[in-house]
C-alpha cells in the first residue's frame, strides 16, 4: 500500500502540496555510514562552491528523517552519500522509521526547534501538514521552481514531465521529485496470448476490449472496493480533465477543480466520466465480489490470471514483488475517453515531494537542505529511485538514455514506456483551496461510498452527484463568509 493510503486518495481530499504516494511501509530505524567525515574525507577548503555560492568551510550536520516503507531505503542513503562527497563539509544525521510521522507529530508538538529535524519526510498525516504549513513550520519550496538542476543547464520547471508544474500547488513546501503514474496494470504475456488490445487510443476501442475479455471468460478489471480511491484515480480523475479538453473547458474544469468556483461535480465533464464507469459496471467489467476486495487482493487477482486489469500506480511490482510471477510482464495503459485516436491521453499522476525543511533552523542549514532537495533531481539519484526504490522518474529526458531506462523496475518502466509510446498529459489531484466547512466531507464520504455500487451498474450516479454537488456548494458558500 502506498504511504499516502492514510490520508485517503478519495475525490475530495484537498492537497496543499503533492505528496508522495510510495509502497508499504517495512523496515525499522536504524543510521547509515553517510557522513563525509566518518569516510575519511577532509572538508573542502575555503571560499566558496561556484554551484551555489555556499561557503566551503563551515561544517553543517543535517538530521534528516526519512520515512522507511517500500521503497527502502537505499536510494536515500545513495543521496546523501553522494552529496557529501560532492560538498564535504555537509553531513548528514538520518533517522529512519516505518512510523516516522508518529516521531515527527511528537517532536512538533513538543515545540523544540533545536530537536526538530531539519529536513523530514512528507509521510505525515495530510492535516498535520497542513496545520504545519498555516503556523509558518515549513519552509517554501517554491523557489526551486526556477533553479538550474545541477547536471544540467535546464531550470527545475523545464526539465519535469508535461504537466507536473501545472497541475500542482504553486504555493509548495515540498518539491516534486518522483513521479507515481496510475491506471491499469495487465500482464502483457496474457494479453498477447489472447490478442487483446494492449493500447486502445479511444472510449469505443476500450468498451470493445472490455467486451472482448469478457466473452473469453475472464473479469476485465477486479477492482479493490474496499479503497474507492482507485476507483477514482484510474476512472475519474484523468478522464474528466481528458473529457474537459476534448469540450473546450480546460481551463474552467481545472478552476472548478482545483478553486472550487463551483462544485465540480456538477459539470458536463464529471457527468460523463461517472456514467461511463456505470456503463462499464454493466457490461460485466468488474467482479461481483469487488465491494469485499482490498487492493491487494486485487492486485494478487491479476497475478493469479483471474482478472485481465487492475487499477493501481506503478508501486505494485514493489508492492507485490513476492507474488509476482517469473513469466509475469508488466504492461499499462489508461483510461481512454477519446473520441478521435490523435487526442492526447490523461494520466492520474502522484508527484513526490519527499523532504518538508524545518522553518526555524539556522539560515545556513536551511539554505543546504535546499540544495540536498534539489539534488535529488540528479539523473544518477533519480535512476537509483527508481532502480531500488520502484519510483518513477520527474525527469523528461529520463528515458532517453536506454541504458538507464533498461533499470528501471518493470512497472514503473511500463509506464514511462506508454507516455514515451502516446501522447500524454498528466495530471494530479491537487486542490489548491481546503473545504473546512463539515458538509465538503459530507461530500467526499457520499461519493465514496457510492462509487463501488456505481462500479457495479447497480446505482445511478447522478442522483448522488447531485446530493454531492450541493453539499460541496454549500462547503464553498460557508469558506466565502468572513
Amino acid at each position: 500500500m502506498r504511504p499516502n493510503r492514510n490520508k485517503r486518495i478519495g475525490l475530495l481530499v484537498p492537497l496543499l502540496i503533492a505528496l508522495l504516494l510510495a509502497a508499504c511501509s517495512s523496515g525499522g530505524t536504524g543510521s547509515a555510514p553517510n557522513e563525509a567525515g566518518e569516510q575519511g574525507q577532509a572538508p573542502a577548503a575555503g571560499g566558496t562552491y561556484p554551484e551555489n555560492g555556499l561557503p566551503k568551510d563551515e561544517k553543517v550536520k543535517l538530521k534528516i528523517a526519512v520515512w522507511e516503507n517500500g521503497n527502502g531505503r537505499e536510494w536515500v542513503d545513495y543521496a546523501m552519500q553522494s552529496f557529501s562527497k560532492k560538498f564535504p563539509n555537509v553531513t548528514f544525521e538520518p533517522t529512519y522509521s516505518p512510523t516516522i510521522s508518529t516521531i515527527i507529530t511528537t517532536k512538533a508538538s513538543a515545540n523544540d526547534d533545536n530537536d526538530m529535524f531539519d529536513i523530514f519526510s512528507t509521510g505525515i498525516s495530510g492535516a498535520t501538514s497542513l496545520q504545519l504549513v498555516q503556523s509558518g513550520k515549513l519552509l517554501p519550496q517554491s523557489d526551486l521552481w526556477d533553479r538550474k538542476l545541477y547536471d544540467s543547464g535546464k531550470t527545475v520547471r523545464e526539465a519535469v514531465a508535461d504537466g507536473i508544474f501545472e497541475s500542482v500547488a504553486k504555493d509548495m513546501y515540498a518539491l516534486p521529485v518522483t513521479t507515481s503514474g496510475f491506471g491499469l496494470f495487465f500482464d502483457k504475456s496474457l494479453f498477447e496470448k489472447k490478442g487483446w488490445n494492449q493500447n486502445p487510443k479511444t472510449w469505443s476501442e476500450f468498451v470493445q476490449l472490455i467486451e472482448r475479455i469478457r466473452a473469453d471468460g475472464v473479469i476485465p478489471i477486479t477492482v479493490p472496493g474496499k479503497v474507492p480511491g482507485y476507483i477514482a484515480s484510474a476512472f475519474l480523475t484523468g478522464p474528466m480533465f481528458q473529457l474537459a479538453e476534448m469540450n473546450g473547458n480546460a481551463k474552467s474544469f481545472d478552476d472548478a477543480y482545483r478553486n472550487f468556483t463551483v462544485p465540480y461535480l456538477s459539470t458536463p465533464e464529471a457527468r460523463t466520466a461517472f456514467q461511463r464507469l456505470a456503463e462499464l459496471g454493466k457490461k460485466g467489467a468488474f467482479p461481483d465480489g469487488m465491494a469485499a476486495l482490498t487492493h491487494t487482493q486485487a492486485q494478487m487477482q491479476l497475478l493469479q490470471g483471474q482478472a485481465a486489469m487492475v487499477p493501481t500506480g506503478d508501486w505494485v511490482q514493489n508492492e507485490m514483488k513476492d507474488a509476482v510471477p517469473k513469466d509475469f510482464r508488466w504492461g499499462f495503459m489508461v483510461v481512454p475517453m477519446n473520441d478521435k485516436p490523435d487526442q492526447p491521453q490523461y494520466m492520474r499522476t502522484s508527484v513526490s515531494g519527499p523532504y518538508f525543511i524545518w522553518a526555524a533552523k539556522p539560515d545556513l542549514n536551511k539554505k543546504w537542505a535546499k540544495e540536498f532537495v534539489l539534488s535529488l533531481l540528479n539523473l544518477d539519484v533519480q535512476q537509483m529511485m527508481a532502480e531500488k526504490g520502484g519510483a518513477g522518474s520527474v525527469r523528461k529526458d529520463f528515458m532517453d538514455d536506454r541504458a538507464r531506462a533498461d533499470k528501471v523496475q518493470a512497472a514503473p518502466r511500463a509506464v514511462m514506456e506508454y507516455v514515451k509510446a502516446n501522447r500524454v498529459k498528466s495530471v494530479t489531484d491537487t486542490k489548491n483551496v481546503r473545504l473546512t466547512d463539515p458538509a465538503a466531507a459530507q461530500a467526499d464520504k457520499a461519493i465514496n461510498e457510492a462509487l463501488p455500487k456505481i462500479a457495479l451498474g447497480e446505482q445511478d450516479p447522478l442522483p448522488v452527484m447531485a446530493e454531492a454537488a450541493t453539499l460541496l456548494q454549500k462547503a464553498i458558500d460557508a469558506q466565502k463568509k468572513p
